[in-house]
Parts: C-alpha cells; sequence; structure tokens
C-alpha cells in the first residue's frame, strides 16, 4: 500500500533493526508500533531524538490505547503523530502528507540555516581581517623618541572600533592623536580609519599638518580643517567623532593640544601628583564653521601625559555606577611609580575586574577602551 502511494519503504522487526536502518539510510519517516519485542515504540522515539542522525525524523506511532495520559507520554518521548488500530487507509494517508508536509518546512529550514551559518562565518572572517587592518594603524607597542616613551591599552568592546590613536614624528616634533567616533562597530571602525588616513595625509600628501612656510601647524587649526572636511551636507548623516590632537617640541618638553568634545587628559608628573590639560570644545564633525582653541603644557623629565577614552570613564559595574574621571585620576596617581609598559596592562585587568565584580558571569565591555601615555623620561625616572 505504502509503496502504492510512492513511498519507498524499509522494514524493521524491531526498534533495534529500526535503528540499524536509520543509521544506514535516509529514512525521514517512521511508523512504529507501541508494543515492539526488544524495544518499544516509546524508547525508539527518545533514542531517534537523542541521535538525531543528522536530519529530521519524523515519528508515528501506532496504538491501541486511548488513555490521554499514554499520549502525552508519547509525545514527551517524540513522537509527532498517533494513529488507532485499526489503521484506516485515508487517515493513514492524510498524517503522511502532513508529516511530509512538516519534513519539507523542516528541510527548508536547515537550508536557510546552513545559509546563514555560512554567511555569519563570512561576516566573522571579514570582522577579524578588519581588525586586523584596523591595528595596523596603531603604533608600536614601547615606542621611544630620543628621552620620550610611548605605550597603550586598547579594548575594543567588539571585532572593530571606533577609537584610534597614533604618535608619529612631526620634523623636529612629536604628534599624538586620539579620536573616538559615535557608535560602536563596523560603521564607526571606517570613520576611525578615515580620520587616521587624513593624519597620515596630513604629514606626506596635502601636509595640513604644516603650514605654508614649513612650521608646524597650530593643533587648533588641524581640527578646524578636520571639521570641515568630515561636516556632511547630507541631513541623514550624523556621524561624529571626539578627538585630541597636539604637538611636542622634545627639547624642551613643551607642547600644545586641542581638544574637541574629548575627555581631559591628565599630566602625572614625577611626584606623582595628577593635573588635568584642556579646556573642552565640541566635537568634530557636527557643526560647520567651528573654531577652538590650543592649550599649552609642558613635560618635565618624569611627566606622563595621559589620553583616554569615554569608555574608561562611562564604563559600568553591577550597580550601574561609572567608574568616573576621579576614580580614574586616583588610580593613576596611586599607581604612578610603575613603568608604563607594566601600568597599561594592570589598569586594564583593574578595569575589567572592577566592571565584573560580584557578576556570576563576566560581560563584555559596551565601549571601546583606548589609554595612550606620552612619558617624558629623564634622570627623575626609573623606566
Amino acid at each position: 500500500m505504502l509503496t502504492q502511494w510512492g513511498y519507498i519503504v524499509s522494514e524493521a522487526e524491531n526498534g533495534v533493526d529500526a535503528l540499524e536502518i536509520l543509521s544506514s539510510q535516509p529514512v525521514s519517516m517512521v511508523i512504529s508500533d507501541w508494543e515492539m519485542p526488544e524495544m518499544d515504540g516509546l524508547t525508539l522515539c527518545q533514542t531517534i531524538r537523542n541521535r538525531q542522525f543528522g536530519r529530521y525524523v519524523y515519528i508515528i506511532l501506532l496504538t491501541a490505547r486511548e488513555n490521554a495520559g499514554d499520549v502525552t507520554q508519547g509525545f514527551d518521548a517524540g513522537a509527532d503523530d498517533f494513529l488507532s488500530k485499526p489503521v484506516e487507509q485515508a487517515e493513514l494517508r492524510a498524517r503522511l502528507h502532513a508529516g511530509g508536509r512538516i519534513l519539507t518546512l523542516e528541510a527548508t529550514l536547515a537550508a536557510h540555516n546552513k545559509r546563514l551559518s555560512e554567511a555569519l562565518h563570512q561576516i566573522e572572517k571579514d570582522l577579524e581581517l578588519a581588525a586586523r587592518v584596523q591595528h595596523s594603524v596603531l603604533p608600536s607597542r614601547r615606542l621611544r623618541y630620543g628621552d620620550y616613551f610611548s605605550d597603550w591599552l586598547f579594548l575594543p568592546s567588539a571585532w572593530v572600533s571606533g577609537d584610534v590613536f597614533n604618535i608619529f614624528p612631526l620634523d623636529s616634533h612629536l604628534g599624538f592623536y586620539c579620536v573616538d567616533v559615535s557608535g560602536h562597530g563596523v560603521g564607526a571602525a571606517m570613520m576611525s580609519l578615515a580620520v587616521a588616513r587624513q593624519f597620515l595625509h596630513g604629514r606626506v600628501v596635502d601636509r595640513f599638518l604644516f603650514t605654508e612656510e614649513g612650521g608646524i601647524q597650530s593643533p587648533a587649526e588641524v581640527v578646524r580643517m578636520l571639521n570641515s572636511r568630515f561636516c556632511s551636507e547630507e541631513s541623514d548623516i550624523t556621524s561624529y567623532f571626539t578627538l585630541i590632537y597636539g604637538v611636542i617640541d622634545p627639547e624642551t618638553g613643551e607642547g600644545w593640544l586641542c581638544q574637541a568634545g574629548h575627555p581631559t587628559p591628565f599630566i602625572v608628573n614625577a611626584d606623582s601628583a595628577v593635573t588635568s590639560v584642556g579646556d573642552g570644545g565640541p566635537p568634530v564633525g557636527l557643526i560647520p564653521d567651528l573654531s577652538w582653541e590650543d592649550v599649552a603644557f609642558t613635560l618635565h623629565p618624569g611627566d606622563r601625559l595621559c589620553l583616554f577614552s569615554d569608555g574608561i570613564t562611562e564604563c559600568e559595574n553591577v550597580s550601574g555606577e561609572q567608574f568616573g574621571t576621579q576614580r580614574l585620576e586616583r588610580w593613576l596617581h596611586e599607581h604612578a611609580r610603575l613603568p608604563v609598559d607594566q601600568l597599561l596592562p594592570r589598569f586594564g585587568d583593574h578595569l575589567t575586574g572592577w566592571r565584573n565584580a560580584n557578576r556570576d558571569e563576566p560581560i563584555a565591555l559596551t565601549d571601546d577602551v583606548s589609554l595612550l601615555v606620552i612619558e617624558r623620561q629623564g634622570e627623575q625616572n626609573d623606566n
């Protein structure tokens, strides 16, 4: 009868034989009696569900039982449908058609899931590559420029980050910047790379980091030019970034920086005192025709300039309390005697430990964390 209806039929004398057939043949539908020798129908259902066989198997149980509890027990064991004995051909055929529709849906869903899995794998590969590209624009670790030493901490909240920073020679000076693009993910990362590219071009292509006479351009003027380049005329584009850009004269330690919406940096001196340097200013890329001001500072031997993103100060613990500027200032003061390349990883551990204290399971950061330290070394410093 089943063969006449177009089905390919394999017969098994008991549940054990049925499992062997399922293991060796692409059977997708099982009609099983409840009562069988060696392995009954319930045990067969449970075993099929446990083994899975790499495909969904639709199970119809045949039974003369009419108790509602038996039916519930059968469904709990993994049965999809029931047929009462004696079996009516019309009812059997209808239930087989219903099972066929479910199997078709299962196959379609499996195909969709496979394509989604492949797409997710490709996205992860692309994001991993994007992360490597983004890391390639960051400065080297433990950089030395004469008496100056620089190192950094970078904890992205995802594969790619909206934070980017650098320190680089600028003729006889040192230039540095820290950028934090609004938002997260790929869009913010692409924007951060565009900003980093502007600073590279500003040194070697259109040289807007220099004056027409060849001198070092004012950081405030550089920020103004970047703002004019990144302000979009499209009303639906609202991406912007915070920025600190500055220059240092290595001979004197005198420097100038411009703060554009970025957290105010600290200078930690050789006596562990912490002072702020900066006067705020609007972010870049929001409003055209703005102006900014330069702020002067001096790095004496043993002083450290610490530039950080708001991913540190706005990091929240289990109670929703932010890490905050004062807590960061106090930590930098208490650990000022640590060499920079030891201080940074210890602070990373401290921040993530503070965030995950009293949690059952650690959770990821919700914002990118970056901390760039530039130290002027000298006889007062043991580094």
